[in-house]
């Protein structure tokens, strides 16, 4: 399926969508990748908004986990119309509850100081190896499902550690084949992509003990600074600064080729160990 097919929304009656039904072609996930519901949970807000608006900020809360074999509905609260700004609540609803309630901010074109952090250094995504070499994450069978996108993380031993940060992680993806001249796919395709591999940056410092977690997204927050392309290359850079308790906090900023900083991505995912594991002793 397409990422054009899966922000495809189609129109029940005013302010209610409904997007189609995603089965995994694999195993890996057993229930809906939570950056499909988070990406349509944005197109059925940018629906509702006058074009004059772009969206700058999203915050969401994954409240269930999704049936992946039916589609969800997407109901949309007009919260406010302003002459800056404008503000939506999304509820995503399968099977009479809801699964994930986000809100979504609009702001029209301003103008005001301007300045970023420095891209970090990574090797160019062109000399590494994809998901489905066989080097990533996922193998060939868990990745069928995203196979339309070219992912590639920064092998370990070529992450630049930075002093005093716990735990880190760089990826390069962009979208294969050219996408339509349209800022809104482009940004909603980052909004479903960008749940992906975040998670992993709070696992890349316990590879023993990651095949007995138990990991789920359990909120999502974006802002977008900056005009951009999903199928141009961008970089993820990635950290976990916190993993306590069965959770863990992530954050990821995200780079063009020309070092422009055009997203910033909090999550905070269960981390939790399995029943009946014990940890090893440290």
């Amino acid at each position: 399926m397409s990422i054009e097919e899966i922000l495809d929304l189609e129109q029940l009656e005013v302010n209610i969508y409904r997007g189609g039904v995603f089965s995994p072609e694999s195993g890996f996930l057993q229930r809906t990748f939570g950056g499909h519901v988070a990406g349509q949970s944005l197109v059925s807000a940018v629906r509702t908004v006058d074009p004059r608006y772009q969206v700058h900020s999203l915050h969401g809360y994954f409240l269930r986990p999704g049936d992946a074999k039916a589609p969800a509905v997407y109901i949309v609260e007009r919260l406010r119309d302003g002459g800056s700004f404008a503000t939506r609540r999304v509820n995503a609803v399968q099977h009479g509850k809801t699964i994930f309630s986000m809100s979504a901010s609009f702001q029209t074109d301003q103008s005001g100081i301007e300045h970023q952090d420095a891209m970090p250094a990574a090797p160019p995504p062109d000399d590494l190896p994809g998901f489905r070499s066989g080097k990533g994450i996922f193998d060939d069978a868990g990745f069928a499902q995203f196979a339309e996108w070219d992912v590639r993380i920064v092998p370990r031993d070529q992450v630049a550690l930075l002093p005093g940060k716990a735990s880190q992680q760089q990826v390069w993806f962009r979208h294969t084949d050219p996408l339509p001249d349209d800022p809104v796919l482009h940004i909603c395709a980052l909004a479903y992509l960008s749940d992906l591999t975040l998670l992993g940056s709070a696992q890349v410092n316990h590879p023993e003990e990651r095949k007995h977690l138990m990991v789920a997204s359990l909120d999502h927050a974006m802002w977008f600074m900056r005009p951009f392309r999903a199928d141009e290359w961008l970089l993820y850079d990635q950290s976990s600064p916190s993993a306590c308790g069965g959770r863990s906090l992530t954050e990821g900023k995200l780079f063009n080729q020309y070092g422009e900083m055009v997203a910033s991505v909090m999550q905070e995912g269960l981390t939790r160990y399995v029943r009946d594991f014990t940890p090893p002793v440290t």
